[in-house]
């Protein structure tokens, strides 16, 4: 078996990590911005005439659970800048690509370059909006298995809650 030089390990566990950031944030970036597209479809049946129409030969609980939903949905997206939001992950996501390339252009690095790849890390990292835990563990469960002719390395298990509820949850303790 080939023994790794230090600075090998730390130019994988590097890429490692930069990989998955990447996956994270394409996650959170399309997560957002399927809430501001559902927001806005929600929007535009709910509060249009057709519902007011519908209203006359459908149930009366139904143009009010339209109105919750618009309430409540339009109320989040407004709270939470799910636009916003995607293209700050989006730009993130990008910025990681970038660090990704220049680490993968040099396979064999110096300290130096090792160092500066790290700053740029710890650049990005410094932007980024909290970490909801249980959605980076799965990316890098999806990593995992991406690389799984390289490494033997299990999953992480998480409960099938964690998992459903891991873009809306931070689980601080996943």
């Amino acid at each position: 078996m080939e023994t790794k030089s230090p600075i090998d390990v730390a130019r994988w566990d590097l890429l490692w990590g930069v990989q998955r950031s990447q996956r994270y944030h394409a996650r959170r970036s399309a997560f957002f911005d399927r809430w501001n597209k559902a927001t806005a479809l929600v929007g535009i049946l709910a509060g249009s005439a057709v519902m007011a129409t519908l209203g006359a030969y459908l149930p009366h609980w139904i143009a009010i659970a339209g109105a919750l939903a618009i309430i409540i949905m339009s109320g989040v997206d407004l709270v939470a800048g799910a636009a916003e939001m995607a293209r700050r992950h989006d730009s993130l996501r990008r910025r990681y690509c970038e660090l990704e390339a220049l680490i993968a252009a040099n396979p064999h690095p110096r300290d130096v370059q090792l160092a500066e790849w790290q700053a740029g890390r710890l650049r990005i990292e410094s932007d980024e909006p909290p970490t909801y835990v249980a959605l980076d563990i799965l990316c890098d469960n999806e990593l995992a298995r991406a690389y799984r002719h390289l490494h033997d390395r299990p999953p992480h298990r998480l409960p099938l809650v964690v998992r459903l509820t891991a873009q809306l949850v931070r689980w601080e303790n996943a």
